[in-house]
């Protein structure tokens, strides 16, 4: 949005000092501005797709609420005294009449990805051969888009995909062309899935291997992304095998432990696939996700006890929290009385809120195989073990091979998700489509919103 307002801004200087003619002000609508007023370079397509990337910074999509959301609906974070950000859906409280404008914003945000997309996809234009595969490259991103964008619909406002035994309950509407006059039904969640695994496909196809870096989606983020989708699927198969596709890829590797506790700040480490990148020049202030946990920001939301008892003390993940002895300790404590805070995003000062968030790394890829193999119709449960004991000892260096098979060995791999995946997003979506009850053992919000029993329409968004 920024780079537009720049564009504009230069095309008016030009005008003012070589006079533009009078057709210049014949402006149309904005409304009604379709892909042959202004896709007519392929540079003019990449500067809209950098507009689509610019449009995920915005705190009604992952700058801030697709990672706090599905989490304080979860049982890893309470609420503080302060908390009202986000308070509709921690206390399962919001309605349609009542919910946080968020919920519409969200539909609005996303839905405005998704044209931008479709004005890219559908646009009848041929690039000179010399930019062929800049081209090319430049579309399979919009399909990829567009796919994450329906997938994160489809998880925000509609029940997960083995709701129903053929996915046939209500999902959102799928709409792959740009027409300002369109009003859509909602389509089935299998009709969304299916379309979200054909973009996702048609992208990996479409943009080069091995090209672009953490801040855009490049095949492996493609691939990455579908392997999760898969999962949800219980397409058991599938996921592992692209989830394999990326760890063999080359191009990632596990932070060390003395960089896991600032990789998003500054970001780009070397497990980092897909993430939102964040600037001074595009900095949010207290509402990126940081300011939700950060003392300095609005400090709405803590780590559970829940969560803090599944950490080792020597697991370098428990050094994403900072101690407060502002905290009342005897409320919102830990086990010790120390009042702790979330610093998983820990930029402050004059870089505040310059931490990249995190849609998608390899440490992932590890636990989607481990999961997958464990559930797949042939399970194989020592690969999975194997996964979560590289994964875990790579972050607790003392911990004990996991032994476990069937049923204990998914309870552990869904623990080391927690351990992991904290604070990025999983929470509320990992119980339902795992069909878990919701069980906050420490618990801020009201008796109600504690203790909620699989399924609940209220593990999903009112529209």
């Amino acid at each position: 949005m920024k780079k537009y307002i720049q564009y504009i801004g230069l095309t008016l200087a030009v005008c003012l000092g070589f006079s533009c003619g009078d057709d210049f002000l014949d402006l149309s609508d904005p409304q009604e501005v379709t892909s042959e007023d202004f896709l007519l370079t392929v540079d003019d397509f990449e500067a809209n797709m950098t507009g689509g990337y610019s449009l995920l910074q915005q705190a009604d999509w992952y700058g801030r609420y697709m990672l706090l959301i599905p989490d304080v609906m979860g049982v890893d974070v309470k609420q503080n005294a302060s908390a009202n950000r986000g308070a509709a859906w921690a206390e399962f409280s919001g309605a349609p009449t009542t919910t946080q404008n968020e919920n519409r914003e969200f539909w609005k945000e996303i839905y405005e990805g998704i044209g931008n997309m479709n004005l890219m996809i559908n646009a009848d234009f041929t690039p000179i051969e010399s930019r062929e595969a800049e081209f090319n490259s430049i579309i399979g991103q919009a399909h990829a888009y567009r796919a994450l964008a329906y997938f994160d619909l489809v998880r925000l406002f509609a029940q997960p995909y083995n709701f129903t035994g053929d996915a046939g309950h209500i999902g959102v509407p799928v709409i792959t062309t740009f027409d300002t006059e369109l009003l859509p039904e909602r389509n089935t969640v299998a009709q969304v899935y299916d379309q979200i695994v054909e973009d996702f496909l048609v992208a990996i196809d479409m943009i080069p291997e091995g090209t672009g870096g953490a801040n855009r989606i490049t095949r492996e983020a493609a691939q990455a992304l579908l392997s999760r989708v898969y999962l949800y699927m219980e397409d058991y198969e599938n996921a592992e095998s692209l989830a394999t596709e990326v760890i063999e890829s080359g191009r990632y590797a596990l932070v060390d432990s003395g960089n896991y506790a600032n990789q998003f700040y500054p970001g780009g480490s070397s497990e980092a696939i897909f993430e939102i990148e964040f600037s001074l020049a595009d900095n949010p202030g207290a509402n990126h996700i940081g300011g939700m946990y950060k003392a300095s920001g609005y400090g709405d939301y803590l780590p559970s006890q829940d969560l803090l008892d599944l950490l080792d003390p020597s697991d370098v993940r428990s050094t994403i929290f900072a101690l407060d002895d502002g905290l009342d300790g005897s409320i919102y404590g830990s086990a010790d009385g120390i009042g702790r805070r979330v610093n998983k995003y820990p930029s402050e000062g004059a870089d505040n809120a310059t931490d990249n968030v995190p849609v998608i790394r390899l440490s992932e890829m590890y636990l989607i195989r481990a999961e997958a193999r464990v559930k797949k119709a042939t399970p194989d449960g020592s690969g999975a073990q194997s996964d979560i004991n590289f994964l875990r000892q790579k972050r607790w260096a003392a911990a004990a091979d996991v032994t476990v098979t069937g049923a204990d060995l998914i309870t552990e791999i869904l623990e080391e998700r927690r351990r992991e995946l904290c604070f990025e997003g999983h929470g509320v979506f990992d119980l339902n489509r795992n069909k878990l009850n919701l069980s906050r053992q420490d618990c801020t919000a009201p008796d109600d919103a504690c203790f909620r029993t699989y399924p609940d329409d209220r593990f999903i968004l009112a529209i």
